[in-house]
Order: structure tokens, then sequence, then C-alpha cells
């Protein structure tokens, strides 16, 4: 069985816990369908094991700071907000890189190749890499400026795979081109997200007293400005005033929270504005399950920051559901305009409300795009299929 090391920022503290899970689900994926051993390597933070093996997955976190409950670098917001909020993270940060480094350089004769989870890992990755084996980098995400780091690692790297066509081409504009690139898109867990039967899920409804009757539109991420949902939620009295049998669930948590609650308190509708905070997998999968419509308002942020793809696109399409999203970033590779769903300006609440509007007033048309995007899913996300590219990539490089 070969093996393989991967270096990553985050990973699930537990299991069906609020982190993004697209690395877990890729490690669980080359485990279980293709034959590769996979130990992660990942921060620690308080109240998690520091080593457990998960699905088959062995993971070791590290740990960086002197006090384990004072670590911030990781997990909440994510690490460029972590850093932007908390100035311990900064202060945090020598001893994070320094500690990730040790774990690879432990741990790096085990394996066969590595496989480094965005640019600063594999960077530190290399350096620790002194049994020289295979490096690949995924890059779910770039700084929205140029960045020398990027420049001198992404070429050096045996092979580099983008999260989408639109980071592919963010990189090659940046300069880090020439690299050995291609595009594997992060996929959904086709266990969890599927349609369900909504009489299954009745009293995730009447936990956030939504009659059982109503038509509910969905969004839900980290409550930081990529994501767009402060945009959503001024939006949300032109499509809600108009019709009182339908309702917004907008679900998570980050640092805007206290602007987007703002808003809502401020509206007439605020009643029909459900913030459930950060969810559970699972939770998440019967939200998608007692929804009607799915919305990514994502823009591009301060920074420059868009989305890389939108994997919450994904799996509200896997659950069968119509999608609104901001034609922006990589979501436009996840939702077909006029097909799965439709995509609109970023940052404009009159057309974001339209699209909705359009699709609240229309069933019909909630199900037919909703079945075309369900097999757009099953199709071109499922992880089998790309754990299977993914190994592909191994295969040229052992």
């Amino acid at each position: 069985m070969k093996r393989v090391l991967f270096v990553t920022t985050t990973y699930p503290l537990k299991a069906g816990d609020a982190i993004p899970s697209f690395v877990a689900d890729l490690a669980q994926a080359l485990v279980r369908d293709h034959g590769v051993a996979v130990r992660v390597i990942a921060p620690h933070h308080a109240g998690a094991a520091k080593s457990e093996i998960v699905n088959g997955v062995e993971i070791e976190r590290f740990q960086y700071a002197f006090d384990p409950a004072k670590q911030c670098v990781a997990y909440g917001g994510g690490i460029p907000d972590n850093l932007k909020n908390f100035p311990r993270a900064k202060r945090q940060l020598p001893g994070f890189f320094a500690a990730m480094a040790a774990a690879v350089w432990r741990n790096v004769q085990w394996a066969d190749l590595i496989h480094a989870h965005w640019v600063e890992p594999a960077f530190l990755a290399m350096l620790a890499n002194w049994a020289k084996r295979p490096l690949v980098i995924s890059v779910h995400s770039l700084k929205p400026k140029a960045n020398r780091l990027y420049r001198f690692t992404l070429p050096r790297a045996d092979r580099v795979l983008f999260n989408s066509q639109y980071t592919m081409e963010q990189a090659r504009t940046k300069g880090y081109f020439p690299c050995k690139a291609q595009v594997i898109y992060q996929g959904y867990d086709d266990e969890l997200f599927h349609p369900r039967a909504r009489s299954d899920d009745e009293s995730t409804r009447a936990k956030l007293n939504i009659p059982a009757d109503a038509t509910v539109v969905l969004a839900l991420g980290r409550m930081i400005e990529v994501k767009g949902l402060h945009i959503l939620a001024a939006a949300a009295h032109r499509f809600l005033s108009s019709r009182p049998d339908v309702h917004l669930i907008i679900a998570g948590d980050g640092p805007l929270r206290p602007k987007i609650e703002a808003s809502i308190n401020q509206s007439t509708v605020r009643d029909r504005i459900h913030l459930p905070g950060a969810l559970l997998r699972e939770e998440v999968a019967h939200l998608f399950s007692v929804s009607d419509i799915f919305v990514n308002p994502g823009i591009i942020d301060s920074t420059g920051r868009a989305e890389g793809l939108g994997i919450t696109t994904i799996e509200a399409m896997a659950s069968g559901l119509p999608c609104v999203g901001s034609r922006v970033g990589g979501i436009p590779e996840t939702i077909e305009d006029g097909v799965t769903g439709f995509l609109v300006t970023p940052n404009n609440e009159t057309e974001l409300s339209q699209a909705i509007v359009r699709l609240l007033d229309d069933a019909g048309l909630r199900g037919q795009f909703g079945q075309v995007g369900l097999r757009a899913a099953e199709n071109r996300f499922r992880w089998k299929v790309l754990a299977a590219q993914v190994r592909q990539v191994y295969e040229e490089l052992w």
C-alpha cells in the first residue's frame, strides 16, 4: 500500500464538526476507495486529540503554543481573519510554522509522497522534505496580491492541483507559471448529501419555528466578508416583505455575525430570518432537505479575495436544490446559469433578490433546476470520482 503524507492548515477536530471538511473527505476517499494509506499533519486546537485514527486516516495534530487553550492561528474564521482579528495569532505564527515543519520532518520517511494543501504548508514541507519525496500541492485559494513565496514554491512542485479554472487562471495572472498544473475540483460526501424526504426532517423546521408549509431560502458559510452573507441579509426584505409564507435561514458563524444581526434587527421581516449558528455536517444535510432554494452570495472582498469554488453550493446541488449564486470566482463553475440555477452580479442586492423571487414564484422551475443540478453534482463532484483523479496523479509520480 502506497503512503501519502497530507500537510494542511485545517482539518476537522471531531467527526461531523463545522470545520470545512474537503481535505478530510479526500483523505478518507483515498483510503476507502483507492487503497492509499494517508497520514495527516494538521494544527492542534484546544480539546482535540493530538493523535488519532478517523475513518482509516491517521491524524497528527501539532501544538504550536505553550498553552493549547490559547492557540488561535487556525480554525475559527480561518487563518487570514484570525491574523486580522487576534493580535495573539500574529505572535504565534512563527511557532505555528516551526511546529508544522518539524512534524513533516518527523514523518517524511514514512511517506512515498507528500500532498500539501495550500501553498504555505507546501513551502514548509519542501524545506522539511529531507527524504526527497515527490510533492503535490492542492491550491484551494490564493492571496489577492502576487506573492514571492508562491512564485518560488509552485513551479518547484511535482504537480499543482487547482480547485477551479478560476484559481488556476489567477495563478497564471500573478506569475506563478510555469508549473505542472491541472484542475481537480473539490467534492461532496454522497453518503451525507443527497435528496431526502422532507417528512423525515420536520423537527429541523420546528426547532427554527418555521411552518411545515413555508418556502425556505437557505444560505450558509463562515460569516466573513468574501462569503457575502451580509449582502443577502441586507437584501432579505426585498423578497420576504411581499411573501409572508417565505422564510430565510443564514447558517454559520464568524466575525461578521454582529453586522448581519444588526441588519436583520432593523428589518420589518426579522421574525422570518433565522440564524442557527455553526452546524454539524449532519445538521447541514437536514437543513438542505427542508429548504427550497440555496443561495451563495459571494463577493470580491476588500482584500480582493473571491470564492475559489463553493463547496456548499455543490452540497446543495447534490441535495436537489436549485441555486442562486454570484458571478464571481469559481461559483460559475458550479452553477450553470439558467440550467441549474441563476448567476447574478456580486454585491447587487436587487439582482440577487430578483433571482430568488423568480425561483420562489415558479415551483416547476425549482424542480427542474434541482434535478439537473443533482445529476451534475453526481457526475462531476463526487469524492469517489475526484479521488480517482488524484490517485492517477500519484501514480504518475511514484
